[in-house]
């Protein structure tokens, strides 16, 4: 039988992280490809401490079906981390990747125009593909977006959002500065466009000072999406959508005809930890031991590879963007550094036009201190293979 699949399937590509991910599960190669915490870390002692709580506490209600937007304990906490935010703006989603998926549900019409950073997040640029969505790039250097060009973006194709990762940014590890921030405010204010800010890594600051979000800066025209996955557990699959409640509603019936909720289980074990701090001191464990791994990453990076390549060090998150100076397609550094057992992801998958790209994506917190060393080590030899 032949399947009518529809054409956003048919023309869909499969991320290349993911294919990443298989590759390397299945051999002893040292991976900075994907976006992994430390499994190593996971509270497990502190989890199973709150599920058995749980079990001991609750009625088997605590398993039947529930309201869409999520355990209103867990959303009074996530209000808190916001200015004047209730929890009525606040709806849970089965990680943040659903989060965009349901702001494209509810807002893209076929050929809708959006803007994103250049490079951007690649699992969001797929997804705004198989939208159909006419997607519009911003140049962003190490200080933001370029507000020039952002302006004549906004002007030309009036735009129904501006995905942004403002902190942390992946797969950059940029940050806009307040300047830059208060110009984006600026344009969206004048040219009425939603910033869609996305923000998983923000917790996770090894230096310098936190920073104000666009839904502090701008509530009225903001769609904030978070999630636990870097903090907690990816299993657990627990994002948050923060919006005016006129969006958290709409946001809410489109959830309702997706999945209905998200389990409750680990959303009440979530909230627990928040509420006695736990979740915000296992927080401050993970940036004493990945702020260690960035350092190692950085410092083989200048000891071996000198100036042959160029890139700024991160204040936090999990990445580093690498410019392979004297490798033009950094696709080719790939197909040799996996050979010699090293992954990385090429810098060509985060940008819209998929263009040939000389940067790489490097992630150091799924790493040993001595797999840094020795990954950066072969990824050495590859470049000086082809350079």
């Amino acid at each position: 039988m032949k399947s009518k699949f529809a054409t956003r399937v048919t023309t869909a590509s499969r991320s290349f992280t993911r294919t990443i991910l298989d590759l390397t599960a299945q051999s002893s190669t040292i991976s900075f490809a994907g976006g992994l915490p430390d499994a190593a870390l996971f509270p497990r002692d502190t989890i199973e401490k709150h599920a058995k709580n749980l079990f001991a506490t609750q009625d088997n209600r605590l398993f039947q079906y529930s309201n869409a937007s999520g355990v209103e304990a867990l959303k009074v906490e996530i209000a808190k981390k916001y200015a004047l935010t209730t929890s009525a703006e606040i709806m849970l989603t089965n990680g943040s990747q659903q989060g965009l998926d349901l702001v494209c549900k509810t807002f893209l019409d076929e050929g809708d125009c959006i803007i994103v950073e250049d490079p951007s997040y690649l699992a969001a640029l797929g997804l705004f593909h198989m939208y159909n969505a006419s997607i519009k790039a911003v140049p962003l250097s190490k200080e933001g977006v370029d507000i020039v060009v952002l302006e004549t973006l906004f002007q030309k194709y009036e735009p129904k959002f501006f995905y942004t990762i403002p902190i942390f940014q992946n797969p950059t590890g940029y940050s806009y500065t307040l300047e830059n921030r208060l110009e984006v405010v600026r344009l969206a204010k004048q040219y009425n466009v939603i910033l869609l800010e996305d923000s998983p890594y923000e917790a996770l600051r090894y230096d310098g000072e936190q920073t104000t979000s666009f839904a502090d800066l701008l509530p009225e025209l903001t769609i904030a999406l978070g999630t636990f996955s870097k903090t907690l557990a990816p299993d657990f699959r627990i994002g948050w959508i923060k919006a005016p409640q006129e969006i958290i509603s709409a946001l809410t019936l489109s959830k309702e005809s997706t999945d209905l909720q998200n389990s409750k289980f680990f959303q009440f074990i979530c909230a627990s930890m928040l509420q006695n701090g736990e979740l915000q001191e296992h927080t401050k464990t993970l940036i004493e031991y990945y702020r260690p791994k960035r350092d190692a990453m950085v410092n083989a990076l200048r000891e071996l590879f000198g100036d042959s390549i160029e890139f700024v060090i991160p204040e936090g998150g999990m990445f580093i963007w690498v410019n392979f100076k004297k490798c033009t397609d950094s696709m080719k550094l790939f197909d040799v550094a996996i050979k010699k057992g090293v992954a990385f992801v090429p810098g060509s998958v985060f940008f819209a036009d998929k263009r040939i790209s000389s940067y790489g994506r490097l992630n150091y917190t799924n790493s040993s201190l001595e797999q840094i060393k020795d990954g950066i080590e072969k990824l050495h030899l590859a470049y000086k293979e082809l350079s």
